[in-house]
């Protein structure tokens, strides 16, 4: 049940490369892409005045170790890039999933 958290990227972008994403995360952590969740929080970075393009993913999901968590940030930083996007920061938050309730 990992949830991804796009921000700064365009609508169209995030869906011409979610599955590719999502597929390639799914294959990583041997969890069905059906078990996902993924978000576009539609942002605007802003330096001095000035629109800079960026982009921010957060990963919230189980804890995992630190060399499953860096295979993932590559493969999105690597899908985001491709797309026409220079700077891709990748974060993750683990979850306590004894204190998640699903209604």
């Amino acid at each position: 049940m990992p949830r991804i958290v796009v921000k700064g990227m365009q609508k169209a972008d995030l869906k011409a490369v979610s599955t590719e994403l999502l597929e390639r995360v799914e294959k990583i952590i041997a969890r069905p892409k059906n078990a996902f969740t993924l978000d576009l929080l539609e942002s605007v970075a802003i330096y001095d005045g000035l629109e800079i393009s960026r982009v921010y993913v957060e990963v919230s999901w189980k804890s995992r170790p630190v060399e499953v968590c860096k295979e993932v940030a590559e493969s999105i930083n690597n899908i985001i890039k491709k797309a026409g996007y220079e700077k891709v920061f990748v974060y993750f938050k683990d979850l306590d999933l004894e204190k998640e309730f699903e209604f």
